[in-house]
C-alpha cells in the first residue's frame, strides 16, 4: 500500500475514533444500539430489559464484543473495540457475571465493565420441615456460613429491636430460646434460594425471614386473627403437621383433631415431638421414648409444645390456619405413609392391631 493511502486511511481510522469518543462520551448521548442502524424492533426495547453477560478469565476485547453483538447490547464490534481503545479500557475489562440494560450508552457499558461485577451466586434448597440445626449444617456443607455463625446470628437478630418491630405481626413479644438453635425456628421458609457467596449468615436468615412474611400474607393473618389463635400457636402446629402426613387433606384432618385436643385438654401425643427430642427419628417408638423428660414431649404434656419442631411449608402453615372439620380422635401411620383415622379409641386400638404389627 502507498504512503498516501496508508496516511488516508489513518486519518479516516482517526477520524472516525475521535466522532465515537465524543459521541457517546457527552452526557445523554445515545446507546450504539439507537445511532447504527437500529431496527424498529430494537428501538422499542424496554429500558428495563437487561441481558445476562459472563465474561469468562482470559477472554479478551474481541470475545467479550461478540458475545455483546450476540446479546444484542451492541450492533457494532468495532465501534466498541475502537471506543474501548480510545478510553483505556480495553486492558481494564474484568471476568464476572454482570446485567446489562440493552438500551445503554458505549461510555456507561465499559463503565459497568471495568468496575463492578455481580457477585456469584449459588442456588440452594430448605426442604420444607428442617429444623434451624438442619438447615445450619446444610448450608456449612454449601460452603456460604457455619454453624456457630449461623446460631450466632440468630442469637443477635433476637435482640434487634428494629428487626423485631418489622416482623412484629408474626414474632412473639420474645424470641428467643433456652436453646440458641431454636430461635426464630418456624420462621425460615423453605423454599429454594439464591445467595451471594460473599453473604453472612445474617443476611441469609433476614432474606428467609423476609420470605416467610411475603409467603404468611393478609389473607392468611386475617384468617389467624378470626380463629383466635398466634401465628406463634399457628406455626408451632403447622410443624406438627409438617411431620405427621404428606397430603394436604390429611393434614387439615389433623390439624381438626389436634386442636380439638388442646380444647378438651387432652394430650396431643404427637410421634414428632418425641423424634424432635431423640434427634434421630424412628419408624417406630417404644414406650419409653414417650416417656422421655422434656416439655417437648406431647405425651406427657397437655398443649402445644414450647415452639415449632421445624420449619413448615406453605401447605401445612394453610392447613393448620384452616383444619377440616371431623368426628375423628386419633390417627395412625402405617409404614408405607398411610393415615388411618378413628372416631374412637377402641377403634384406635384395634386399627394398631391390623396395621403396626
Amino acid at each position: 500500500m502507498k504512503k498516501g493511502s496508508a496516511f488516508f486511511f489513518y486519518l479516516l481510522f482517526v477520524g472516525v475514533a475521535l466522532f465515537l469518543f465524543f459521541r457517546f462520551s457527552a452526557p445523554g448521548s445515545q446507546s450504539p444500539v439507537e445511532s447504527f442502524g437500529p431496527t424498529e424492533e430494537v428501538t422499542n426495547i424496554s429500558r428495563e430489559e437487561k441481558e445476562h453477560l459472563v465474561i469468562s478469565k482470559g477472554e479478551g476485547l474481541k470475545e467479550i464484543a461478540e458475545k455483546l453483538k450476540e446479546k444484542g447490547v451492541i450492533v457494532n464490534e468495532l465501534f466498541f473495540k475502537v471506543y474501548a481503545f480510545l478510553t483505556n479500557t480495553k486492558n481494564r475489562l474484568l471476568p464476572g457475571q454482570y446485567e446489562i440494560p440493552k438500551d445503554i450508552s458505549l461510555k456507561d457499558l465499559l463503565a459497568i465493565l471495568s468496575s463492578s461485577p455481580l457477585a456469584p451466586e449459588e442456588t440452594v434448597t430448605v426442604i420444607e420441615g428442617w429444623d434451624n440445626k438442619r438447615i445450619a449444617s446444610f448450608l456449612e456443607q454449601e460452603g456460604l456460613t457455619t454453624k456457630d455463625d449461623f446460631f450466632l446470628a440468630l442469637d443477635y437478630l433476637s435482640q434487634d429491636q428494629e428487626f423485631l418491630t418489622q416482623y412484629k405481626d408474626f414474632f412473639p413479644l420474645n424470641p428467643r430460646r433456652q436453646n440458641k438453635a431454636e430461635i426464630f425456628q418456624g420462621y425460615l421458609f423453605p423454599d429454594t434460594y439464591r445467595f451471594y457467596q460473599e453473604s453472612t449468615a445474617e443476611a441469609i436468615i433476614r432474606k428467609m425471614i423476609a420470605n416467610f412474611a411475603q409467603k404468611f400474607d393478609a389473607g392468611l393473618l386475617a384468617q389467624v386473627k378470626e380463629s383466635g389463635r398466634t401465628v406463634p400457636e399457628i406455626l408451632t402446629m403447622a410443624s406438627l403437621l409438617e411431620k405427621e402426613a404428606f397430603l394436604d387433606q390429611d393434614r387439615r384432618l389433623i390439624a381438626d383433631v389436634f386442636w380439638t385436643r388442646l380444647e378438651i385438654n387432652w394430650a396431643l401425643e404427637s410421634c414428632a415431638t418425641i423424634n424432635y427430642i431423640l434427634g434421630d427419628p424412628k419408624e417406630r417408638l417404644s414406650f419409653d421414648d414417650t416417656r422421655i423428660p422434656s416439655e417437648y414431649n406431647t405425651y406427657l404434656h397437655p398443649g402445644l409444645p414450647p415452639g415449632p419442631i421445624n420449619n413448615p411449608g406453605l401447605s401445612s402453615l394453610q392447613a393448620a390456619v384452616d383444619p377440616l372439620e371431623n368426628n375423628y380422635c386419633c390417627f395412625l401411620s402405617t409404614p408405607e405413609g398411610q393415615i388411618i383415622f378413628s372416631q374412637t379409641v377402641e377403634e384406635h386400638n384395634r386399627n394398631k392391631q391390623v396395621y403396626l404389627k
